[in-house]
């Protein structure tokens, strides 16, 4: 392969990264981009890595997708196997968001798709690269394509025309390319176009236009840090020095500047582009000890490639054990902290819970205690009501008692005093006429002898006495109604004049009467007739 294919190959590398210079908002991802484009791919790998891991646990897909994807595109340059498995592991995830996302599942299926394209190119695939980069541009040409994406598969396309000589359609695409990507303001895509279309003016020998391409895509190169199009850019005005200008100090100046920017870059191939420009114009020079040693340069660089990407693979394995060793650690500490949030959750509440439980206990024996405090006030209400009733009907009873015996009493004395009448009556007759006097002693007699109010007796001594005449005639069957009287009248204390007064009987009646009740109540000579008639 000629110089100028090569410089098409190396156009392909830039453009294949600038076509994913604005990742998603996730930052580990826009860190790693950040470091990617200044070259420093462990440290991009690391932080695609991480957000691989990060994603994996969140179970994000969409992020899991596109972390996958900027692997591939950090480690392609090392190692296209690995760039090229990381790139199909993305476009299966991204298969994967189809049902939930179909529009990010699709601008990620293509950029996965022109990712393998510029994989393709690397590994001389060139009618699969062309292929691929051809469906990217039948999906994305008639949608509003802000990923830069559709710009970059022109890009590609305009190279592998380039590549087939074919520059109406290279020219072509590139046109389109430049177009596209000054539409969507995407400055970090347009260094490698301006440089193509610069190397098409050249060719056309337009001297003026292609100096001016070159200029704005170093000036952007420049601008963006993009240490591999500022590398493509300044060979590329070496070789505009050579051809418009012969000037070969001039030429050679701008190849060691690009060398000089190409040597600590991680991908060789600029180094040795520039190391190649050098050649070129060392033979214009018919410097040929000179090209012999940098043809020797060449040579040793490319001995030591393949023990760089053995490094490269070992160093990102490494990165991939570190981020994972750091992933574990944070996960047992996150454990950890997850243990102890839930510790402390179950004591704050459990001591809720006691806190809870105390505080309705409390107030519940408070209550408790209130309405015992309440029922107590009652019952002592109800036992002072209660006993101020015993009182009342005590009193009232009391009063009935002494009513009823005021009454008893009044009868007893107008018996007395009616007996005592009759007494008077009877000894003022017995002076007068004996006929009349007969008269008059029958009709005092019959009206002694009434019972009246001797039934008014008995009902008041009843109620004062109650069952008494019941319990002498229960206990004693054979004491007789006048012996019932007796009672009645020594349970009274009446005194035995009194009794003879009211039972209209002499003094030694009522002794007779009392000495015939002694026996028929089985009395002693020592016991007193009246302390037993009370106690009745």
């Amino acid at each position: 392969m000629n110089f100028t294919k090569r410089l098409f190959v190396t156009l392909l590398f830039i453009i294949s990264l600038s076509a994913f210079a604005s990742p998603s908002n996730n930052p580990l991802m826009q860190k790693g981009w950040a470091a990617l484009v200044k070259d420093n791919e462990n440290e991009a790998f690391g932080y695609f890595w991480q957000a691989l891991e990060k994603a994996k646990k969140e179970k994000n897909t969409a992020d899991k997708a596109e972390s996958l994807l900027y692997l591939g595109i950090c480690s392609y340059g090392s190692s296209l196997e690995k760039g090229l498995q990381f790139v199909t592991k993305s476009l299966n995830e991204y298969k994967n968001l189809e049902k939930t996302d179909p529009e990010k599942a699709s601008v990620g299926r293509y950029k996965c798709l022109q990712l393998i394209s510029t994989i393709y190119v690397r590994q001389k695939k060139y009618d699969e690269a062309m292929e691929l980069s051809t469906e990217v541009v039948d999906g994305l040409k008639d949608k509003n394509d802000k990923s830069g994406t559709l710009g970059l598969a022109y890009n590609s396309l305009g190279s592998l025309h380039e590549l087939k000589n074919e520059r109406f359609e290279a020219e072509e695409y590139y046109t389109l390319a430049l177009e596209e990507f000054e539409k969507t303001k995407n400055i970090a895509y347009l260094p490698s176009s301006y440089c193509r279309l610069g190397e098409i003016a050249k060719e056309k020998d337009f001297k003026d236009e292609s100096l001016n391409y070159f200029k704005k895509a170093l000036a952007l190169a420049e601008s963006s840090e993009n240490k591999q199009a500022q590398v493509t850019a300044l060979i590329a005005m070496g070789n505009w020095q050579m051809q418009f200008e012969e000037d070969t100090a001039q030429a050679e100046n701008y190849f060691n500047k690009a060398r000089i920017i190409a040597v600590p870059l991680s991908d060789k191939t600029f180094e040795i582009k520039t190391i190649e420009a050098l050649i070129e114009l060392k033979k214009e020079q018919q410097d040929f000890e000179e090209v012999s040693k940098l043809q020797h340069q060449i040579i040793a660089i490319k001995d030591s490639f393949f023990s760089y990407e053995r490094e490269q693979i070992v160093k990102s394995l490494e990165v991939q054990f570190d981020v994972s060793e750091k992933n574990r650690k944070l996960e047992l500490i996150s454990a950890e902290q997850k243990v102890s949030r839930l510790t402390n959750f179950l004591l704050v509440t459990v001591l809720i819970v006691l806190i809870l439980v105390f505080t309705i206990l409390f107030f519940f024996l408070k209550r408790i205690n209130k309405r015992d405090k309440q029922l107590l006030k009652t019952k002592e209400e109800l036992v002072n009501l209660m006993e101020e009733q015993k009182q009342l009907k005590e009193q009232q009873f009391q009063n009935d008692i002494e009513h009823k015996e005021s009454q008893l009493s009044a009868i007893t004395i107008q018996m007395l005093e009616k007996n005592e009448l009759l007494d008077e009556i009877k000894t003022i007759l017995s002076k007068k006429e004996p006929t009349s006097e007969k008269d008059l002693k029958k009709l005092v007699s019959k009206y002694t002898i009434q019972d009246n109010n001797w039934k008014d007796f008995d009902n008041y001594f009843e109620s004062v006495n109650k069952n008494f005449y019941t319990r002498l005639k229960q206990k004693y069957p054979e004491i007789s109604t006048n012996d019932l009287k007796i009672c009645a009248l020594i349970k009274l204390n009446l005194s035995i004049k009194e009794m003879a007064s009211i039972l209209n009987i002499s003094p030694d009646s009522v002794k007779t009467a009392r000495h015939r009740l002694r026996k028929k109540l089985q009395l002693s000579t020592e016991e007193n007739l009246t302390d037993f008639i009370l106690t009745v």
